[in-house]
């Protein structure tokens, strides 16, 4: 695993992290800017015509010119989804599963809030109880015992084979399944290792009281009931559990809570863009990024170790 020491992380990598690198970058700070899995909605390309000095452009050229402009200033681009933080201490702590960054301030931009919604049943109520979403970092704790493992994407694949390598009796249950999303030869593969794959069952319920027991899958045939001791997920991760932990103040949104200098409830914590539930919008969210910034810049000034 990766050792990375950084004075200023930012974790995302849309217009508020952007911007926030930017300007901690131009002030001379070791910026890393954390990218996850989900992308920015300006990943997706559409004209934008309200940000301000341009009449009209491509979505994905804006940003293109935000990352380019941070890179230039020095920040440097790590890829990985955060998978736990120790925000409380100095310096903290970020885990991927690819790498741990210290950092003495960092600035949330992770986006707008991943829905409760759309979280499994009984899937936050045992994160870190069975539920994972990193086979490197949990597959050996559970080698030897029955898993499922939950995701329609080659990667998921990928993972499936490593569960399995570490020992862990893996089972794969697919998702619905589309043709554009996961080609046949990787379930081909994982097949041929004697894996039992689920095709396009859906992940309906984790069950258990303390720790994870059972899955409850949805196939075309009804409900079936799996024996497992955890369940590992191929996916954007939650923020909001992961904040919670973390010790951040949520609103009743998911969103995180700060005041108008972009302060957390942590010291040395603040976040930016949608993930505060602002306006919403691109210049809004450029906007907090630079105050998160510039205030991140002022916290390492005062607490800068005496020489």
């Amino acid at each position: 695993m990766q050792d990375i020491k950084s004075d200023v992380l930012i974790i995302g990598a849309g217009p508020a992290g952007l911007t926030a690198a930017q300007y901690a970058a131009r002030a001379g700070k070791k910026v890393i800017v954390l990218e996850g899995r989900a992308s920015s909605r300006l990943s997706a390309g559409y004209a934008i015509e309200n940000y301000p000095g341009f009449p009209s452009i491509d979505s994905r050229d804006l940003l293109a010119r935000f990352r380019d402009q941070a890179a230039r200033f020095g920040a440097e681009f790590v890829k990985g989804d955060t998978l736990s933080m120790s925000l409380d201490a100095d310096p903290k702590i970020v885990t991927t599963s690819e790498a741990m960054i210290e950092a003495r301030a960092v600035i949330l931009a992770t986006g707008k809030p991943f829905p409760r919604e759309r979280m499994i049943p009984g899937e936050e109520r045992l994160i870190g109880l069975g539920v994972s979403y990193c086979a490197v970092c949990d597959g050996p704790l559970y080698r030897g015992r029955e898993v499922a493992a939950y995701g329609p994407s080659a990667e998921a694949a990928e993972e499936v084979l490593a569960l399995q390598q570490m020992g862990c009796r893996v089972r794969w249950v697919t998702g619905a399944l589309k043709g554009k999303e996961l080609p046949s030869e990787h379930v081909a593969r994982v097949e041929r290792q004697g894996i039992p794959v689920h095709r396009g069952a859906e992940l309906k319920e984790i069950i258990g009281k303390d720790r994870v027991e059972k899955v409850v899958l949805k196939t075309d045939s009804g409900e079936e009931l799996l024996d497992v001791t955890g369940v590992f997920l191929f996916r954007e991760v939650p923020t909001g559990p992961l904040f919670s932990q973390a010790g951040l103040k949520l609103d009743h949104r998911q969103c995180l809570a700060v005041d108008r200098h972009q302060r957390t409830n942590l010291e040395g914590v603040f976040a930016a863009g949608d993930v505060t539930c602002g306006a919403l919008q691109v210049v809004s969210a450029a906007g907090e990024g630079c105050i998160a910034a510039l205030q991140a810049i002022a916290y390492l000034r005062k607490t800068e170790p005496a020489r």
